[in-house]
């Protein structure tokens, strides 16, 4: 198998040790050798000769927070993106959303609530177990990894929908009988998100029975925590109570502090909660000061508890609009009132589907109260919830920068984009660069990380963490997962005004020792 040969590039081998002028070999889709520079070391070889002078080598980037599981099946050009930031391991399967498991009487109503996050899923897809969804990725032959976690919201819905009822004894059985089995069939992890509807409604007791699923297959749990904002410290104390009772391995996900009230403040706390409580546990974090989710992420959950399935159509009467009306002037135990806590005009409408609608898609919460006449902000939110069936996305401006800053230098934390493929025409600029963006500002511009610490954080750590396998460092008998670029010419590109903007800088991207991007 003929060899490739890299020469004398800056090595930044993924653990976060200071660089080293070296040479790399590959045999095939491996690392065979990773060696000190010496000038005449390939002369006379046979093979691919890639001259790296002036170069910084690193790993592939792993974001193991992507919302991709079903544009890699979907869509023929996913990998450009990726590749151009120098993504090359991903995994799916975040925040408790997946495609997998999945039953008949709730499939249709989990693809549909998924939709914002995921995309639009074709009539006919259908993956009753894990395996069925991992054999589907294998069969796209992707031009990046792809591995999925399975997710406990996608669980709960398939043993009993979308139901606030807790789980009977024989329904906890078959839910943690659905874990093991999607770790035998492949799921790298366990995700959750404890602040969606329906996973909100998990008992305590519910939570430690999958928790000790989890460890008794040694399998990390990673959490979207109930409260990220006012229920933020209250929340990271839950999880750490979950890892203290179960001795699960716990990641936290896109770990923030959300609210004007909270800034330059919780966030410390809840850092010193993590470090006090002597607990495996971990973060990841996202480079921006604005996060995506789904509208109906400033629903109290107690409107789905009242109304489930129906909750879209009874958006649409006089009852239901003033029923949001009265839930958003209380204040519910568990649960963060974001609209109250950053206000509508740090709310932006990100996707919307009916052609009518339009006109939002990149409008403050605030400016279509007064451009669409409306009473209220309830009232607005109610009627696109009815008239996009629950479909629509939003980003919210609800971080300061100093906090991104500071959970982002924590020891603890790696890097993510926590992207979202459903968000139409106006997506979150993270699924375009939030890797290049950690290297632009972080890095060479406001200097916070040195390139092997941001290396570190975007390769090595989280592939360590979630247990991908030969990926992440630049080591003998590793994927031969590489990355050739000059820091200082590596730009994100996308924006919040012009978010589907390719990131530039990246000069070769090899994954499995193959070529990819050039």
């Amino acid at each position: 198998m003929e060899r490739t040969y890299i020469s004398g590039g800056m090595v930044y081998d993924g653990t976060g040790k200071e660089p080293f002028c070296g040479d790399i070999v590959i045999n095939g889709s491996t690392i065979e050798a990773v060696l000190p520079h010496s000038e005449d070391r390939f002369t006379g070889k046979n093979g691919r000769l890639i001259l790296a002078q002036g170069l910084a080598v690193t790993p592939g980037f792993v974001d193991v927070h992507r919302h991709c599981d079903l544009a890699a099946l979907t869509d023929p050009d996913f990998g450009r993106q990726e590749l151009k930031q120098g993504i090359t391991s991903v995994l799916a399967g975040n925040c408790g959303m997946g495609l997998a498991p999945s039953s008949d009487g709730s499939r249709a109503a989990m693809y549909r609530f998924l939709e914002p996050c995921l995309g639009k899923a074709p009539e006919e897809l259908r993956f009753p177990d894990f395996r069925s969804y991992m054999d589907a990725l294998h069969a796209k032959k992707l031009p990046l990894h792809v591995d999925a976690m399975v997710g406990t919201g996608a669980v709960r819905i398939a043993v009993k929908g979308f139901s606030e009822i807790p789980f009977s004894k024989r329904e906890l059985d078959t839910a943690c009988g659905l874990l093991a089995e999607a770790f035998e069939q492949g799921a790298q992890a366990v995700s959750a998100g404890i602040m969606y509807v329906p996973e909100c409604f998990n008992t305590r007791e519910e939570w430690y029975a999958l928790c000790r699923e989890a460890a008794r297959h040694d399998r990390l749990f990673t959490f979207h925590v109930r409260g990220e904002g006012d229920g933020l410290l209250s929340s990271v104390k839950e999880v750490i109570d979950f890892a203290r009772e179960t001795g699960v391995r716990i990641n936290i996900s896109h770990f923030k502090s959300v609210g004007r009230a909270n800034w330059k403040r919780d966030i410390y706390e809840a850092v010193s909660l993590i470090e006090r409580s002597g607990m495996d546990i971990t973060a990841d974090v996202y480079p921006y000061d604005g996060g995506a989710t789904i509208l109906g992420s400033l629903l109290p959950p107690v409107l789905s508890a009242a109304y489930g399935e129906r909750l879209c159509s009874a958006l649409g009467t006089p009852e239901g609009v003033k029923a949001l009306e009265e839930a958003l002037d209380k204040t519910w135990e568990g649960w963060d009132n974001m609209l109250r806590a950053i206000g509508s005009k740090r709310i932006l409408i990100s996707s919307l589907e009916r052609e009518e609608n339009q006109w939002m898609i990149g409008r403050s919460l605030e400016e279509i109260v007064k451009e669409g006449n409306f009473s209220s902000e309830a009232q607005a939110i109610a009627r696109l919830m009815h008239e996009e069936d629950g479909k629509a996305g939003i980003i919210a401006f609800s971080m300061c920068p100093e906090d991104v800053e500071y959970v982002l230098s924590l020891p603890f934390t790696s890097v993510i984009s926590d992207a979202l493929y459903g968000g139409g025409s106006h997506p979150h600029p993270r699924l375009y660069g939030a890797f290049p963006k950690v290297i632009e500002e972080y890095v060479c511009r406001r200097k916070l990380l040195t390139l092997q610490e941001a290396v570190h954080k975007m390769s090595g750590k989280p592939a360590q963490r979630f247990g991908l396998e030969k990926r992440g460092l630049l080591r003998e008998g590793y994927k031969a997962d590489l990355l050739l670029f000059r820091p200082e010419e590596v730009r994100t590109g996308a924006s919040y005004l012009e978010p589907c903007v390719d990131a530039k800088g990246m000069q070769l991207v090899l994954v499995d020792g193959k070529q990819v991007l050039n």
